[in-house]
């Protein structure tokens, strides 16, 4: 059995070296998922605040583990599986994870208003895309550098409904990236 996983992490890794990994770019419908998530999500504690702690705790927990699952049967389809880009890919979002929980400390504590608050969701939000851009899949980036601009904006003119502000911003970018990724996959199937 061991000779039989050496050989599958051998040819994962000749695999990797002489080809692409299909799931590079990103997978659109995580994309499209992650844009209705963050949109509904964020736009709650403006419109329904009762209700976002409940919503974060079943959209985020299933979105990540639905994530997790696509993106692994993904790699699968295209017969590639690259353990230490899944360990990449893990670490950083749940180290992304991590800062939105620390992101509530400030509201929880009371040191921030919820205007601020939300805009340091999109701060963060804004440097985990960016970072994943940079290191994981380049579509994050044109994300990110939004979601930055963004943030700037709102902490400069501080306007109402922030929340949905930061989510609908959220959710555009995402929608961009899935439909560029898309297209980029349409492309490379065009004969």
């Amino acid at each position: 059995m061991t000779d039989v996983n050496k050989l599958q992490s051998d040819l994962d890794y000749i695999r990797g070296a002489i080809g692409e990994d299909a799931t590079a770019g990103g997978i659109p419908a995580l994309y499209f998922l992650w844009a209705a998530l963050i949109a509904v999500g964020f736009s709650l504690p403006d419109l329904a605040p009762r209700f976002a702690g409940a919503y974060w705790l079943f959209a985020g927990t299933g979105g990540g583990l639905f994530s997790w699952w696509l993106g692994a049967r993904e790699s699968r389809r295209h017969g590639y599986n690259n353990a230490q880009l899944g360990r990449r890919y893990g670490l950083h979002w749940c180290l992304v994870g991590a800062a939105f929980l620390l992101c509530f400390l400030p509201l929880v504590l009371g040191r921030v208003t919820p205007e601020m608050g939300g805009a340091n969701f999109l701060l963060v939000t804004g440097i985990a895309y960016s970072l994943a851009g940079v290191h994981l899949e380049r579509p994050l980036l044109w994300c990110g550098v939004p979601m930055l601009i963004a943030y700037g904006v709102l902490v400069v003119f501080m306007p109402p409904h922030i929340w949905t502000i930061t989510g609908i911003s959220v959710g555009a970018a995402l929608c961009w990236a899935g439909f560029s990724r898309r297209a980029a996959l349409n492309a490379d199937h065009t004969p």
